[in-house]
Parts: structure tokens; sequence; C-alpha cells
């Protein structure tokens, strides 16, 4: 019971704060008018994903391990297939986000055509409609997902199939993923830096220009290593050690806490999006690059 207890207190508060959080940063990108636009509605997206995530956690999975459930461990290989889901959707909704980026800075001419709302939710459909189609064929058909009594986490089955889709279905997927991601946000960061220095602009502007530098350095910074980390922890760690708890935290926590960071990340980041927390007016141009 201990074992039980343990996991479940540290999952539990984290699942609330993100189900919380993810919905309320989901609602927020709808009704702002400074995100009604393409990078906007890629955030929300992504949000959703993630408060779908925190949702699976907080009435399925912790219950499921609280209450000892075996009605609910029958369903299990669905919630497997629907947290791993929500990952990959919050994982290749950022990779859109960041091909907008690089559109913004570096084919500005291009962008409006390329991203515009209409673009922007057929992209949007597409992301959804590729990666629910995909890990319905990987979790549903080709390989069961298991929950680990001892661990108190899922895990994908023994047999071999199962190991190729474990190893190219997710881990050589999202990990290429992830370095695309990485060099497409530096890329743009190389990008805004370039531009800053080639204009000659006031102060005002300038100083404007200059915090939503900040605010896009840190959101790259932030969600790019939590991305990297979360990866890192959920397939390397587990090898190096066959402790329950370790093998716990290394892959259920982690893949609850990367969805809740990138809540907070929003919340921390964009001062129109704590305006609302706070219920305060607040006025501010969006952060992104491209507006159009």
């Amino acid at each position: 019971m201990d074992g039980v207890t343990n996991t479940t207190f540290a999952l539990l508060p984290m699942s609330i704060l993100g189900f919380f959080t993810n919905w309320f940063v989901f609602q927020s990108l709808l009704r702002l008018k400074s995100f009604r636009h393409s990078f906007g509605y890629l955030s929300a997206s992504q949000s959703l994903a993630d408060a779908i995530h925190s949702s699976i956690f907080l009435f399925f999975f912790c219950p499921m391990i609280l209450l000892n459930q075996p009605t609910m461990k029958k369903y299990v290989n669905h919630l497997g297939f629907g947290i791993l889901t929500c990952y990959e959707l919050s994982l290749y909704t950022h990779f859109a986000i960041s091909i907008n980026r690089v559109f913004a800075v570096w084919i500005p001419r291009s962008y409006s055509t390329a991203f515009s709302v209409q673009n922007t939710i057929v992209i949007i459909g597409i992301i959804w409609t590729v990666i629910v189609f995909l890990n319905a064929t990987f979790y549903e058909y080709l390989c069961e997902i298991l929950y680990d009594e001892q661990s108190f986490s899922l895990v994908f089955g023994k047999t071999e199939t199962c190991g190729l889709v474990g190893l190219y279905g997710d881990l050589f997927k999202n990990l290429i993923a992830i370095i695309i991601l990485i060099i497409f946000d530096i890329l743009t960061l190389v990008g805004v830096r370039k531009t800053r220095a080639s204009i000659s602009i006031g102060t005002a502007t300038q100083h404007k220009i200059s915090n939503r530098e900040k605010r896009f350095l840190k959101q790259i910074i932030f969600q790019s290593i939590i991305f990297v980390l979360e990866l890192s922890s959920y397939f390397f760690i587990p090898q190096l050690t066959k402790k329950p708890l370790v093998f716990f935290y290394s892959t259920t926590f982690a893949y609850v806490t990367v969805h809740v960071l990138d809540g907070l990340c929003m919340i921390i980041i964009y001062p129109d999006i704590r305006a609302l927390l706070f219920c305060r007016k607040h006025t501010i141009q969006s952060s992104s690059l491209n507006k159009t």
C-alpha cells in the first residue's frame, strides 16, 4: 500500500495542476484577440492536447492506481493509446509552431499565404488525423500496452512487434522530431537577431521588440529543454536501474510533468494570459513574430 500511496499522491497533485492549467490556457487562447492568428490557433491546439492528457491522468490513471480497479485495468491499452496520442499531438503541434516561426522570420512574404487561418486549421486537422490514425494502428492493433503493477507505469508488451513499435514508432520518430524542432527554433532565433540588427528603429519600438524577443527566447529554451529531458528520462533512465520507483518517476511522472510545464510556460511567458488568470485588464501585442 505504501507504493500505491507514494505514487498516487505524487501523481495526483501534478495531474490536478495540469488539468486546471492547460484547460485555462486553452480557453484563454481562444478568448484573447491577440492570439487570433496562425500562431495562436496552433498554440491552442497544443494546449488542448495537453489538457486532454492531464484529464486522462486525473480521471482515469490516478483512480485506477488508488482504487486498484480491475475494470479500469482491463481497458489500460486504450488508456495508453490516449496518453501517447496526446503527447505526440502536443509534440507535433509544437513542431508546426516551429515551422510557423521559421516562415515568419526567413520567408515573411510567403507567411501570410502558407499560414493563413484557413491553412492553419487544415494543418491542425492533418496533425490530429495522422497522429490518431498512426497511434491507433500502433497501440490498438500492432502492440498492446500493459500496466506494470510493480512500477505503477504503462509499458510496451514483451513481443518482438512491440519492441519495434517502441523503438522506431515511438523513440526514434519522436527523437528525430525534437532534434529538427530545436534546429528550427535556433534558426528562427538567429533570424530574429539578424533582422533586428539590420533595421534602424526608434527606442520605444526597440523596447517592444526586445521584450518580444525575450519572451520568444524563453519559450524556445524552456519547451525544447523539457521535451528533450522528458524523452531522455523516459527511455534511458529505466535502462540504468530496475528500481520500481525510479522507473515510475522517470516515465509516468515525467510524462505528466512535461504537459504541466507546457501550460505553466504559456502563463509565465505571456502577460495577457496572466492578466486573465488574475482578472486584470491587460492590452499587449501578441508575441508571435507575425500576426497575419
